[in-house]
C-alpha cells in the first residue's frame, strides 16, 4: 500500500509541473507516442493519416508558411489527403502554393504511404 501511494503522489507531481520547460517536451513525446499506438490499435487508415501528417510537417519546416498551411488542410482529413494525391502526384495538376520540389517530395511521402491510406 505504501509503494502505491508513493506512485500516486510521483504520478500528481508530474501532473502538476508536467507545463514546466524541463518537463514539457517528454510530455509532448509521450503522449505523441501513446496517440500512434492507439490509433494503430483502433483503425489502420487513421494511423496511416496521422504517419503522412507527422511526415509532411516535418519535411514542410523550411518550406515557408503558405505550403506549410496548405499541407495542413490537405491532411485534415483522410478524403482530403486522397484527394490532394489524386489530383496533384496522379493527375499532375497545377498547385499555386506547392510546385517544385516541395510538390515531388509530398508526393514522394504520399506514394508511400497510399496503399496504408486505402486500406478497408
Amino acid at each position: 500500500m505504501k509503494k502505491f501511494f508513493w506512485i500516486a503522489v510521483i504520478f500528481l507531481l508530474v501532473l502538476t509541473f508536467s507545463d514546466h520547460e524541463l518537463i514539457r517536451p517528454y510530455k509532448e513525446q509521450v503522449y505523441n507516442l501513446i496517440m500512434d499506438k492507439a490509433s494503430k490499435a483502433s483503425d489502420s487508415n487513421e494511423a496511416a493519416l496521422r504517419h503522412v501528417k507527422k511526415e509532411l510537417m516535418a519535411a514542410a519546416e523550411n518550406w515557408g508558411e503558405g505550403p506549410r498551411s496548405q499541407l495542413e488542410k490537405a491532411t485534415s482529413s483522410l478524403d482530403s489527403v486522397l484527394r490532394f494525391h489524386k489530383n496533384y502526384c496522379v493527375n499532375g495538376d497545377f498547385n499555386p502554393i506547392i510546385y517544385g520540389e516541395p510538390l515531388k517530395q509530398s508526393c514522394v511521402i504520399l506514394n508511400n504511404q497510399h496503399h496504408n491510406l486505402t486500406k478497408p
